[in-house]
């Protein structure tokens, strides 16, 4: 059965917050410098630039907006 895909939950340049309490970036604040296109699954993940000049590509569910 067909899903319609649901828009993202951020946009470029949102600051967010990593939450999941599995991820190495947990407690660290970022800015979204990419959305990435569900590519079969319906799920977007975020390219995250954190204040230390690394990224991560996350889940939505591991994000909070700040």
């Amino acid at each position: 059965m067909y899903e319609p895909i649901k828009a993202p939950r951020f946009e470029v340049g949102n600051r967010v917050l990593a939450v999941a309490p599995t991820n190495q970036h947990r407690g660290k604040q970022g800015i979204v410098v990419e959305v990435i296109e569900p590519a079969g699954d319906n799920i977007y993940r975020y390219v995250v630039r954190f204040a230390d000049a690394t990224s991560a590509t996350l889940f939505g569910f591991e994000l909070q907006l700040v």
